[in-house]
């Protein structure tokens, strides 16, 4: 059934109405399981566990656009000044994604009401990062963009940590998150992407690139969190 539903949902064939929401996470943990795990006495190629992985992308990603509605319903009740609205969406999508591949169908709870809860905890949770991070450093950082003159001594301290971090991949991102912030904040001349060509470039869309943008930032923020040079 998982073959026939991930098919379904890239060819629009193979059946005949919708799978319910209980179907579509049977068929998202079967995806899992296969992709991780090996039958008893039974060998897996490699080739077969990454067809299994792109169905379980499939399908995950077909659950997250469904649920998108949600997102921007939960986001219209939510007050913060310290998110602008793309960084509450970008939140409020991580956090859906975060629900949808971790939702046990077999628990009898709707998705709904678990994602809601996720989603709530996410755009809290940034919020407050968020608040903690600007009493810190209570310059707005695009660091990348600052003229040279512009940068007091506590921005400059700033800068060359977050540069060392990314240089040395303390976050320990991974080669995909790397690649987006590079695109997104260059360290040189080049010019600045926006998530929509990240996407068209590493065949993700806009919304998959904003939430791996937002976990990778997530890393780094740890990373100088934790730095004793800026306590």
């Amino acid at each position: 059934m998982a073959k026939r539903i991930a098919n379904w949902i890239r060819t629009g064939k193979g059946l005949d109405q919708e799978p319910d929401e209980t179907t579509l996470f049977i068929a998202l943990h079967t995806c899992a399981y296969r992709t991780e795990r090996r039958a008893p006495g039974k060998r897996i190629s490699a080739n077969e566990r990454a067809l299994w992985s792109r169905r379980w992308y499939t399908l995950r990603d077909y659950i997250v656009d469904r649920n998108v509605p949600l997102v921007y319903s939960m986001i219209g009740r939510f007050k913060t000044k310290e998110l602008d609205r793309d960084e509450l969406l970008s939140e409020a999508l991580y956090g859906l994604s975060q629900a949808t591949e971790r939702f046990d169908p077999w628990r009898g709870f709707r998705f709904s009401t678990y994602a809601c809860n996720a989603i709530q905890r996410a755009m809290i949770r940034s919020s407050r990062d968020a608040n903690k991070h600007r009493r810190r450093f209570p310059v707005h950082h695009e660091v990348w963009h600052e003229e040279p003159d512009r940068l007091d001594s506590q921005t400059e301290l700033y800068v060359e940590r977050l540069n060392r971090a990314m240089d040395r991949n303390l976050g320990e991102l991974t080669d995909l998150e790397s690649k987006i912030i590079a695109r997104r904040f260059p360290s040189d001349d080049k010019r600045r992407l926006t998530l929509q060509q990240i996407g068209e470039l590493v065949g993700l869309s806009k919304e998959r690139v904003r939430q791996l943008q937002e976990r990778a930032l997530g890393k780094l923020r740890e990373v100088l969190e934790a730095d004793p040079i800026l306590q």
